[in-house]
């Protein structure tokens, strides 16, 4: 019991504490929406020049960006756009942690019956004196 106390305990700050990506370009609209410029949109936000459509990265404003977990990483794609990508190892590791615990539960569980029925707490046998 006191192991997945300390592995639950280990394990708490990897699902609690996120970070954000941000998305790393800015498009023009209309005719010019294949023009992009570098920007990071963590502090700051992109607009379209409204006379020629260009894009533009205008600083001092926080936008929200994607929640990734703590084990994830940001990624980004030709465009410029923010993913998260997670390892399936640690998918697999969660799992393996999931049927460990569920293992040793149960041999717990049974270690204790048996326990019992050692000392006569259940006591479901028939002797002869008994018929």
């Amino acid at each position: 019991m006191a192991g997945h106390l300390i592995l639950l305990l280990i394990l708490l700050p990897h699902l609690v504490y996120n970070y954000h990506c941000y998305n790393q370009k800015c498009w023009g609209v209309a005719d010019k929406e294949n023009v992009s410029i570098k920007c990071d949109l963590e502090y700051n936000h992109c607009k379209a020049d409204p006379q020629n459509n260009n894009p533009l990265c205008l600083q001092h404003f926080d936008t929200e960006g994607i929640v990734c977990g703590d084990q994830c990483k940001c990624e980004y794609d030709y465009k410029g756009e923010a993913g998260c990508h997670c390892p399936s190892k640690y998918i697999i590791l969660l799992a393996v942690l999931l049927v460990g615990i569920l293992l040793s539960g149960t041999s717990w569980f049974i270690y204790y019956r048996c326990r019992g029925r050692r000392n006569g707490e259940h006591n479901d046998e028939v002797y002869s004196s008994d018929i």
